[in-house]
């Protein structure tokens, strides 16, 4: 998860990628407060851990609009004889196909959401 604060002295936004879900574990592997270096003022300060917020992750998004768009296409090239082969129910699995990486997509974008609500809150 990636995790963000303003620095104090260019109020330029520091961020850092960490394992960690929660501020609990956060705190275990690195106390009340993690030092962190600003790249555009060069200096290096002490933050609370308190006062860093997680934001929406672009590579879940991305992974999960890659899945999406290469995914529909893959399958229905893959099982396209076999769905008008079975007549009706071939329509039906055409909707299951289509709805396969919408939900991978979906289950992505909810979990990094989650995630984020659950460092955010704690």
């Amino acid at each position: 998860m990636r995790l963000y604060i303003k620095c104090s002295n260019c109020s330029n936004e520091i961020s850092f990628w960490t394992w960690s879900s929660d501020r609990v574990s956060l705190k275990m592997t690195h106390g009340d407060k993690i030092e962190l270096d600003c790249k555009n003022c060069n200096t290096t300060k002490k933050y609370f851990i308190d006062d860093l917020r997680a934001k929406k992750s672009k590579i879940a998004l991305i992974i999960a609009s890659i899945i999406f768009i290469i995914g529909t296409p893959i399958v229905l090239i893959l099982l396209w004889d076999y769905i008008w082969q079975t007549g009706l129910y071939g329509a039906l699995g055409l909707i299951l196909i289509i709805g396969i990486p919408s939900t991978i997509y979906g289950i992505i974008n909810k979990n990094d959401s989650q995630r984020i609500s659950l460092f955010n809150r704690s």
